[in-house]
């Protein structure tokens, strides 16, 4: 009975080991940790070209997959590619329509601008058009000021990426602009992408080329995308974002849907064009579509905070159905799997009711045996009682 014991003990500790190791393993599988270009090709697969790029990852959006990685997990400025976050965050809570008046400090960032006036009433909309195609970095601080404050947005950039399981992921400002501790790696930034372009309003702000962004006395004026891949008509190409800064260097997002698959490229640190890095990716990967064995996947998000796994439909969201339909072949990020400490919950649940169990049959045991040593004495004679 102790050997038993003892081997049940063993058991849960060895589990309770397993348990604590797979949350220290690698988000999107172990052959993501190692260095160096990951790639697994089978017989009939061209050889990956070079990518020039610090890290990069290439993904199949359409099933999770990742097919090519090289450093992936490696966290990294991400410049303006940071703004697809904002973008999410912001369109679970705001809607197209609602509107918005530019603060003076909004037109008063550093870098890039769609050209906000002080003062003047921009939809949402208008708002998340001039951060993706200008990169506008007075877009994007007056969008993330629109819920509520910028560091009330910046907190739900930082929920949303744990929800994601964009753990490399670390938002400091709303627009990428470099500073201290803000980090994200090419990894997060494809499961970014890939739960914003399930979104058709997100999709759609990624793959539009030219927009008429509001302007002085009631005029307009066209605001181009910047993103080189998609102006420069690359097959089936639908987006994502652009990211340049000194610190940084190029950052890219580049996605493209071909026969119902769509493939997402993310590179940092690119030291070619950041096009010309995502075009070469691209083409390999819808040329070998079947002919390598992934070598990671894109993990689901989980629950942050008690919130549920999915994330929430808004006003300017979709329902499932409509996200199935959206074009992409990209299904809506759903339910995952329980999260490693529901399972170690649950083990040690099983092994204190088994070791409990066994307890009580032990002390039954020994008491049925006390009673059956103490049977004999119940057999001597004792001299009848004598009244005196």
């Amino acid at each position: 009975m102790h050997r038993l014991i003892l081997t049940l003990a063993l058991a849960c500790s060895l589990a309770l080991g397993a348990s604590g190791a797979a949350s220290a393993e690698t988000i999107g599988g172990e052959q993501l940790s190692k260095r160096g270009v990951q790639v697994n090709p089978g017989p009939d697969a061209k050889p990956v070209p070079e990518i020039w790029a610090e890290t990069w990852i290439l993904v199949d959006a359409t099933n999770g997959t990742v097919l090519a990685a090289k450093n992936s997990h490696d966290r990294r400025p991400p410049a303006s590619t940071l703004k697809t976050l904002t973008a999410l965050t912001v369109l679970q809570e705001l809607t197209l329509d609602q509107t918005y008046v530019a603060k003076s400090k909004d037109t008063r960032v550093e870098g890039a601008r769609a050209g906000l006036i002080a003062g003047k009433r921009y939809t949402v909309e208008d708002l998340l058009y001039g951060t993706f195609l200008r990169s506008g970095n007075d877009a994007a601080t007056a969008l993330a000021r629109a819920p509520g404050s910028v560091k009330r947005t910046i907190d739900r950039m930082n929920e949303v990426a744990r929800q994601l399981q964009a753990n490399d992921t670390t938002a400091k400002t709303p627009t990428g602009l470099d500073h201290k501790g803000q980090v994200s790696s090419a990894y997060d930034l494809a499961l970014i992408a890939r739960a914003g372009l399930a979104r058709p309003d997100f999709a759609k702000l990624a793959r539009t080329k030219t927009h008429r962004f509001p302007g002085g006395g009631g005029s307009t004026y066209t605001i181009y995308n910047q993103n080189r891949l998609l102006m420069g008509g690359f097959k089936g190409a639908i987006g994502v974002k652009t990211g340049f800064t000194t610190n940084a260097g190029r950052t890219f997002i580049g996605a493209a849907t071909r026969k119902g698959t769509t493939l997402i490229f993310v590179g940092m640190g690119i030291h070619d064009g950041s096009a010309s890095a995502a075009s070469k990716a691209l083409k390999w990967g819808f040329k070998n579509l079947g002919k390598v064995t992934p070598v990671g996947n894109m993990v689901g998000p989980i629950s942050v905070a008690g919130e549920a796994a999915t994330l929430p439909d808004t006003p300017t969201g979709a329902s499932d159905e409509e996200l199935a339909t959206a074009g992409l072949g990209i299904p809506p990020a759903g339910d995952s799997m329980a999260p490693w400490w529901f399972w170690l919950i649950l083990l040690l649940a099983v092994c204190a009711l088994v070791l409990g169990w066994l307890g009580k049959r032990r002390q039954q045991t020994a008491g049925s045996g006390a009673g059956a040593h103490q049977a004999p004495r119940a057999k001597r004679q004792y001299r009848p009682y004598q009244p005196l």
